[in-house]
């Protein structure tokens, strides 16, 4: 395994939520207009919207729990937090990025080890908060400010009501009215924090705040991956970051939503926007497998796992390939190596209900590392 001498710290910057989980036996069985919800997440202000006029949160709940083949359950969630924890447990040098409420280290049902706070730091993840009022925001010194978890007086950690099948299809709905997050449109940026970081790993979020943080790191010279994800993924908001990327990452129907946003048919066209863009990783959770696309090379490499021995939820596998990647490229790995660590991570996740309960600590990866 070859990687470089030295290794790099970054922020990862993305929803940070508690996730409650839907069990279901076929998502196909559903009404036919939940067939627009799936592979997405979706604000809970606009299902009536997506859905249509009758429909609202309640409705939604109450069809699902006519197919539910499980009790719900909550557990720690939001791609973010779930990329930061998997990525320390591997060793990385990780701090993270986001907005909570009140109850960021309040031990809900389901929550198997302590409150958020308390478990990511557990987990080596770096967490530098400021407490403060919502209209406090304005009055933050954004080229001075260095704290990456604002806790916002009055909101909460939201929560992401995860829904998935047998077939592994799922769908998201995130509550966007509650939640701490809908804050950080008007939040300012930690300029000095990413001031103090070699790189920065972005995922779902508020596309305002993410355009701001990734331009930013991209005029000071820093590392960016981008894990596309797809909630509020606009042609206009990826016309926007992709080219001052370097690593993007995500599944077909992700890429593809890049694909569409440049009008480009095939994945190795995305180069031609920006000299930054190096690494394409296309991933695919179900089989386990990815084709990494390098600058420089004219064909993918193709790279595999074994198959999954027991396939318990499909949620949260896309945050295992991340984490794995992601701990791998900060500790100088190079993406054969990278991809392969987040495809044990995918396999590990699949085996579990929840996320973070899947994720695996350095010694048991490279143990199984060793065995491909």
């Amino acid at each position: 395994m070859t990687h470089r001498s030295s290794s790099k710290k970054f922020l990862v910057a993305g929803h940070i939520a508690k996730d409650i989980h839907i069990k279901i036996l076929d998502s196909n069985k559903l009404p036919k207009v939940f067939h627009r919800l799936f592979k997405n997440s979706t604000p809970i202000s606009e299902v009536g919207e997506v859905l249509g006029e009758k429909w609202t949160l309640k409705k939604v709940l109450a069809t699902l729990k006519r197919h539910m083949i499980a009790p719900v359950f909550y557990s720690y969630g939001g791609r973010g937090p779930n990329v930061a924890y998997g990525a320390a447990l591997l060793g990385a040098a990780i701090e993270l990025i986001g907005f909570v409420g009140e109850d960021f280290d309040k031990h809900y049902s389901g929550f198997y080890d302590g409150g958020y706070r308390t478990h990511l730091e557990k987990a080596g993840v770096t967490i530098n908060e400021l407490i403060l009022e919502p209209d406090e925001l304005d009055a933050i010194d954004e080229e001075n400010h260095n704290h990456g978890v604002l806790v916002l007086k009055g909101k909460e950690i939201p929560t992401i009501y995860c829904v998935k099948d047998l077939n592994g299809i799922d769908f998201y709905f995130i509550d966007d009215i509650k939640g701490a997050h809908t804050l950080a449109t008007r939040s300012p940026i930690p300029k000095q924090l990413i001031n103090d970081y070699d790189g920065v790993f972005i995922t779902s979020g508020e596309p305002s705040f993410n355009s701001r943080l990734i331009d930013y790191a991209h005029k000071k010279n820093k590392e960016i991956i981008f894990d596309v994800g797809a909630y509020n993924t606009t042609s206009l908001y990826l016309k926007e970051v992709i080219p001052k990327c370097n690593v993007i990452l995500g599944n077909e129907y992700e890429i593809n939503l890049v694909k569409q946003a440049f009008n480009v048919s095939h994945v190795t066209d995305l180069f031609h926007p920006s000299s930054s863009i190096a690494t394409i990783v296309l991933e695919d959770k179900i089989a386990c497998t990815a084709e990494i696309y390098e600058r420089e090379r004219a064909e993918p490499i193709r790279i595999a796992t074994t198959e999954v021995p027991k396939r318990v939820s499909s949620i949260g596998c896309c945050d295992g390939i991340a984490a794995g990647y992601l701990a791998l490229h900060a500790q100088g790995h190079d993406n054969v190596v990278a991809v392969k660590a987040g495809l044990i991570e995918c396999q590990s996740v699949w085996q579990v209900e929840g996320v973070q309960e899947g994720m695996l600590n350095k010694r048991q990866l490279f143990q199984r590392l060793k065995m491909r």
